[in-house]
């Protein structure tokens, strides 16, 4: 059987975990602002609570659109193996504006 996502219960404590670090980080915005580099003149436009389909699992995190870039941050770091060594890390995906607008 595969599993495309995390079971009903699970997302629920998630999105309150979520929930609970949006309050305590200052709202959604102010999150954005000191997870990615943005230029004086970059807004965020929308934020949107969601899971990112990776090798390893479902992701939970947040993806967020500006005027100029679309990007996606993990709610919590991810471990990884570095030599021998777990080391932790965010998941992030940042896709500029102006690359996709190109390209059509």
């Amino acid at each position: 059987m595969v599993k495309t996502s995390p079971s009903f219960a699970e997302a629920a404590m998630g999105r309150i975990a979520q929930g609970t670090k949006v309050l305590a980080e200052g709202g959604y915005e102010k999150i954005f602002l000191n997870t990615f580099e943005t230029g004086p003149e970059e807004r965020l436009q929308n934020s949107f609570a969601c899971y990112l389909s990776t090798s390893a699992g479902p992701v939970m995190g947040v993806l967020y659109i500006s005027s100029a870039k679309i990007a996606y941050s993990s709610d919590n770091p991810i471990s990884y193996k570095n030599n021998n060594q777990t080391e932790w890390s965010y998941y992030k995906v940042l896709i500029l504006i102006r690359n996709c607008l190109l390209n059509f």
